[in-house]
């Protein structure tokens, strides 16, 4: 299996929102789960949290850039590099609810013609 280009930056705002927001102030065992599946022609990277979840609806609003309730913005900048490299066919697939931990997919395809290992794309 070829290797997959993940933009540079793109997995550890995922990671540190789970960990920030997800696993803070629990008090019993948390987790964090980080895995890769070939799906086809994608590959999904699946950051996963059995924390405090969120709702929704303000989700919505965070990748809208409409509301940051922390001042935080890594995941709608994570939302639009993915889209900005790979079209808005890609990028990230979040499942939440208030309660149930945070599920964030992200979606790449296999191969990009213009984008490099390093993710850059390549001069026209």
């Amino acid at each position: 299996m070829l290797p997959v280009a993940l933009p540079f930056l793109c997995l550890q705002p995922l990671v540190e929102n789970a960990v920030k927001h997800g696993l803070e102030g629990k008090a019993d065992k948390c987790h964090i789960q980080i895995t890769a599946q070939d799906a086809g022609a994608e590959a999904l990277v699946v950051i996963e949290d059995d924390g405090a979840g969120m709702d929704p609806g303000l989700l919505r609003r965070i990748l809208a850039r409409e509301v940051s309730p922390t001042g935080g913005i890594g995941l709608s900048n994570v939302d639009d590099r993915l889209r900005q490299v790979y079209g808005d066919d890609h990028g990230l697939v979040i499942e939440t609810a208030v309660g149930a931990g945070m599920k964030i997919t992200v979606r790449l395809p296999k191969y990009q013609p213009g984008v490099h290992l390093a993710g850059r794309l390549t001069p026209r």
